[in-house]
């Protein structure tokens, strides 16, 4: 599927403007806060899109996406892969697997779901916090 082709480089780009663009007036949105193991859930607008994404490449500079399959159906994409990302405030390395469910209708991203090692990410930041 081309849209997630393009979300794929672009993100590996760093293109946190170019991303958004890729995304409807209104995206279902479920993707882990970053720096912490919450969940952030609901309607997005693009403009959410490109903050999100530009706070994600002020914390983390990503070194490598590997994609290992993507499965598509009609509009529907599921991206599974490994990403090596640096913490910018640390330079401490975080390895990890992710999921991306993507749903395109008329060329633009309407649905987005990231799942991700949301611990790894927080002990990779230092917001992990022990209950």
């Amino acid at each position: 599927m081309e849209v997630v082709q393009v979300l794929l480089s672009r993100l590996a780009a760093r293109d946190a403007a170019g991303i958004a663009r890729l995304f409807a007036a209104r995206v279902d949105w479920r993707v882990p806060d970053l720096g912490g193991t919450r969940w952030s859930d609901g309607a997005r607008n693009p403009r959410e899109v490109e903050s999100y994404f530009l706070t994600l490449f002020d914390m983390l500079e990503l070194e490598q996406l590997t994609v290992r399959q993507v499965v598509t159906d009609g509009g529907d994409a599921v991206v599974l892969g490994w990403t090596r990302w640096r913490v910018i405030a640390t330079g401490a390395l975080l390895d990890m697997d992710f999921a991306m469910s993507v749903a395109v209708y008329r060329g633009e991203i309407e649905q987005y779901w990231q799942l991700q090692d949301t611990l790894a990410v927080a002990l990779a930041l230092g917001t992990a916090t022990m209950a």
